[in-house]
């Protein structure tokens, strides 16, 4: 396996962290987004074979792993400053469109960025992607001096950020809460840009979250986003766009997902059974496949049409109504 990190010039003081895969002489075929407290090296195991004929990348988004960009929780009031991050990243690492996938707040960000810049995205896999009912947004901006906060908002702020060994942090993860369905390798990648040594104030080696459960805490509840502008602004210039979404309390609800499919007829939706929003960390050579078909269209001048008709799948009984 060809891996190499890359560190990039930021819009600003910093820099954008980025891990590639495959030889680096080669264009950039496509860009993998995180999912909120992540990292792009968590995903290292699902996005490495890709770059065994392409070179694909995992990038560090604000706040998050060992991009450097400036992140005071304060001043994080949309998820607009990720898009324009990543706009500016591929500006400067990308020659053409790539394929842009993303999990969780990674799906809502590849998004938006196709929807500011559809020049830049040859196609969208999004892995239940954080879409909310349309009523959400127009809330927030019609009364935008009111600062949404959520349960995962306040979990994320209580969050241990210090442990005393990259061993304790695994011990204090694996198996439990939220990476209790994670296969191997995942936990061990998350780690490996998660968490940094450092010195505590008592002059004590630890090693420390390198996403500070603060901005995390704000990532959650800074949610005034256009999504569903962006869509509308997709569907003009008809981007590929996959969505996985899971069975097990998926965070696009029945409504919302067919509100998609209603907005955007050319969505591609593929549901699992037995999957939860972890998606990636359980069936990652679901996603994995997908994203080598969207990189086939763009890279070997494969063509939709040569798969034949697909069958959209909608929910049906035997899905649970997740309202």
């Amino acid at each position: 396996m060809m891996m190499h990190r890359r560190t990039t010039e930021g819009p600003e003081e910093g820099a954008h962290a980025s891990v590639h895969f495959g030889d680096e002489s080669r264009d950039l075929a496509a860009l993998w987004l995180h999912a909120t407290g992540f990292n792009g090296m968590t995903y290292k195991s699902m996005l490495a074979p890709l770059g065994e004929r392409h070179r694909v990348a995992a990038l560090d988004m604000r706040g998050h792993g060992l991009t450097s960009l400036p992140a005071d929780p304060k001043t994080l009031k949309s998820w607009h400053v990720y898009r324009d991050d990543v706009i500016d990243f591929l500006e400067k690492e990308s020659t053409g469109p790539v394929v842009l996938g993303g999990h969780s707040m990674g799906g809502c960000v590849s998004l938006l960025v196709a929807g500011k810049r559809p020049d830049l995205v040859a196609g969208l896999v999004l892995v239940d992607p954080v879409v909310l009912n349309p009523r959400f947004y127009f809330w927030l901006h019609v009364l935008p001096f009111v600062r949404q906060t959520n349960q995962m908002s306040r979990q994320a702020k209580r969050r241990r950020a210090e442990f005393t060994s990259r061993e304790a942090a695994y011990e204090a993860y694996h198996g439990k809460g939220a990476f209790k369905s994670w296969r191997e390798p995942f936990l061990n990648d998350y780690l490996e840009d998660g968490v940094r040594e450092t010195t505590n104030e008592k002059g004590e080696s630890v090693v420390r979250l390198t996403c500070n459960p603060a901005w995390e805490s704000a990532t959650f509840s800074s949610q005034r986003n256009q999504p569903w502008g962006a869509l509308k602004k997709i569907e003009k210039v008809q981007t590929p766009i996959v969505v996985f979404r899971p069975n097990i309390k998926p965070v696009m609800t029945n409504k919302v997902t067919n509100l998609m499919m209603a907005h955007y007829r050319e969505l591609v939706l593929r549901e699992r059974p037995g999957a939860s929003h972890f998606h990636p960390m359980e069936v990652p050579y679901d996603v994995r496949d997908e994203m080598a078909r969207q990189i086939a269209y763009l890279i070997d001048g494969y063509s939709p049409a040569e798969d034949g008709l697909l069958r959209r799948t909608l929910h049906g009984s035997q899905w649970d109504d997740y309202d």
